[in-house]
């Protein structure tokens, strides 16, 4: 914490006064640093031809 303060340039004290109400829970994706996005994937489907083919150069 005293880094941080440092970095900041103010004291832990003012830190935890203006912020020891904050739970890190709060914030868990913002201090987790992965951006998590929610997206549908189509599953790709490849027919038949390219598959025999991987599979067949596969077991050489």
């Amino acid at each position: 914490m005293e880094v941080l303060a440092k970095h900041c340039g103010t004291s832990v004290q003012m830190i935890e006064q203006h912020y020891g109400h904050v739970v890190p829970k709060m914030f868990t994706r913002e201090l987790s640093g992965v951006e998590v996005r929610k997206s549908i994937h189509k599953k790709a489907t490849r027919s038949p031809a390219p598959l025999a083919k991987s599979h067949a150069r596969l077991a050489k």
